[in-house]
């Protein structure tokens, strides 16, 4: 993948401590879009790109839970929500490359370019651990704009490691599909929760999603939004001390816009938003 252009942030506060984000890696079908996090799903991604090829939301991007290896552009490599120092640092015009080595005995090995140099290996997985399952391609993006080359480009960025080929490049034999998601509107689930504050609702709506997988659920919700709005790792809140009311406008503005998206997408959804009245 190639990082094309840093997008202007002009509306975000200075204090903003990673306006621009790239991090790339692999993980399973059945991971969050957070990669290399903990927790559930990317929901920005789930809703702006097709059909992710990790499953819906309770939170994650690449790295941030079991199965989820991602390398960021600060120069972190992470997985489960634990970030490491790994290779270099990179941003705009760099050209990053994700390489997966099967043919390592009993592990899988997991390793990234930089520009065509060799970053080292990142990720050792054990296969028994993997049990079979296929790991895809997965990006998380913020503010960035960003070009991918699956092998469907006649001419590469660098030269291709010997031994490795393009994903586009493998018979489709030797290919997993990853979960479909609905093929028209009339096939898409909405689950709104309804019930007084703490009442439960969102324990359960993650409960439902985690429980039905193939449904990939969109869990829609300001908690949600805030869950995501992480920084390597640590909830967003410690860096609004005093400022909660900041937070919770942002998290709306976000959520309002996301619900526009969200009408015009095939995807399942739990709305996980109550909206409270001052009595008369």
């Amino acid at each position: 993948s190639q990082v094309n252009e840093e997008i202007s942030v002009k509306h975000l506060p200075s204090t903003e401590p990673d306006p621009h984000v790239v991090r790339v890696g692999w993980s399973l079908d059945s991971c969050s879009t957070q990669l290399g996090k903990d927790t559930s799903r990317w929901v920005l991604r789930g809703l702006w790109e097709p059909f992710p090829p990790s499953p819906s939301f309770p939170g994650s991007s690449p790295g941030e839970e079991p199965f989820s290896y991602g390398y960021g552009g600060t120069g972190k490599k992470s997985t489960n929500c634990k970030f490491e120092n790994y290779g270099e640092a990179f941003a705009e015009n760099d050209v990053i490359a994700c390489l997966v080595d099967f043919e390592c005995g009993e592990e899988v090995e997991m390793s990234f370019m930089k520009n065509g140099k060799w970053l080292g290996v990142a990720y050792r997985v054990r296969k028994e651990q993997l049990d079979g399952r296929a790991l895809f391609p997965h990006v998380l993006v913020k503010n960035c704009a960003i070009e991918f080359n699956f092998g469907q480009r006649e001419d590469t960025y660098f030269s291709v490691p010997p031994g490795f080929t393009f994903i586009q490049h493998l018979p489709v034999t030797e290919r997993v599909r990853g979960t479909l998601g609905p093929k028209s509107k009339a096939e898409c689930e909405i689950l709104m929760m309804v019930g007084l504050p703490a009442a439960g609702k969102t324990t359960w709506a993650v409960k439902h999603a985690a429980a039905n997988p193939s449904k990939k659920y969109n869990i829609l919700g300001t908690n949600a939004i805030m869950d995501k709005m992480r920084v390597m790792g640590l909830r967003r809140q410690r860096n609004y001390a005093g400022r909660w009311d900041v937070l919770i406008q942002q998290a709306t503005q976000c959520l309002n816009r996301l619900i526009q998206i969200a009408a015009r997408k095939k995807r399942n959804y739990i709305l996980d938003q109550v909206g409270q009245r001052g009595r008369p």
